[in-house]
């Protein structure tokens, strides 16, 4: 009798700590830190300050911008804006082209996505600037400009150095005449310089130039690469795929090597193409935040399993130690 009590005790004593363990397992699931979160706006940015085009004739200069939602869902909308030279009845000025290339890109962001607008270029009034950054909810993952009117173009992204933005960067020196706009409306056109210099130069210091003359756009990407130093390098992969569609004459196929700056400490980057045959593809390649990954499997599941089996074992052990107290 006083053993069957005994066990009746045990059992009890068994029942509330199995209550315990389980309490104590509900409220470390609700209290994990939830993986996902909303992105606010504007957590990614680059800032592109035009000047005025060095190209005589009417030239165009393109861009790309892609994004995710918090679903992972991936979508991608590309502007091109025609840009008039020197010799137009009116040329495109620097504050001109910055709207242009702007108001270009926020209607391929409604056309491309109409329900998930992820990214806007905000036009600075009066201003040779665009400021491109993601809205609320969504993360950029890329930013390509593709210029054929040989205007200088500083890029910076507000308050951060590229490295501090985890924002790597390439650079894709291409022939003007491999443009399909160029094409369909040209003949025998040529793929070569037309002589002149490509200049890079980073925040403040000394303009890195490379004469353009006689030199193929891979020769230059070497030389520049080679003159940069170590925060340089020539790759004959792209930093990401360049998008190619049917159709696509604002598009460029990569054409087999880029010089990339993948941990660049620098707050500006400034790039300054002068030769009529060369056009430049920049390339900003974001961290692709809302990227699905087979290999996360939902970090809560992990650590509430994890706790599951803390708890197990702790009701285990407190099982054992009744029964042998009995």
């Amino acid at each position: 009798m006083i053993k069957s009590k005994r066990v009746n005790v045990v059992l009890s004593g068994i029942r509330t700590h199995k209550k315990e363990a389980m309490s104590c397992l509900l409220v470390s699931m609700m209290c994990l830190p939830s993986v996902s979160y909303s992105n606010p706006e504007g957590v990614n940015q680059l800032r592109i300050q035009t000047s005025t085009p060095k190209r005589t004739g009417e030239t165009i200069f393109s861009s790309l911008v892609s994004w995710r939602n918090e679903k992972g869902r991936f979508n991608k909308a590309n502007g091109l804006a025609f840009i008039k030279g020197s010799t137009a009845k009116k040329p495109t000025t620097d504050v001109e082209a910055a709207h242009k290339i702007a108001g270009a890109l926020n209607g391929g962001v409604n056309y491309e996505a109409p329900t998930d607008r992820g990214a806007i270029a905000e036009f600075k009034k009066n201003k040779p600037e665009i400021l491109v950054g993601n809205r609320k909810g969504f993360g950029l993952t890329r930013i390509t400009t593709r210029d054929y009117t040989n205007q200088k173009l500083q890029y910076n992204i507000p308050d951060k150095r590229f490295s501090d933005a985890s924002v790597g960067v390439a650079i894709d020196l291409v022939y003007s005449a491999a443009v399909e706009y160029v094409d369909n409306f040209s003949s025998d056109v040529k793929l070569e310089t037309a002589g002149g210099t490509v200049t890079v130069t980073i925040d403040d210091n000394a303009p890195i130039e490379i004469k353009t003359k006689g030199k193929t756009a891979k020769q230059l990407e070497k030389e520049l690469a080679k003159a940069l130093g170590s925060v340089a390098q020539f790759s004959l992969l792209p930093i990401y795929s360049n998008f190619v569609e049917f159709k696509s004459r604002n598009y460029k196929a990569f054409d087999g090597g880029e010089v990339q700056l993948l941990n660049l400490n620098a707050k500006s980057l400034t790039i300054d193409v002068n030769d009529s045959g060369l056009g430049v593809l920049t390339k900003f390649s974001f961290p692709d935040k809302y990227k699905p990954e087979e290999s996360s499997f939902n970090m809560t599941n992990i650590i509430g399993l994890l706790i599951a089996a803390g708890a197990g074992y702790f009701f285990y052990r407190r099982k054992k130690q009744g029964i042998e107290t009995v």
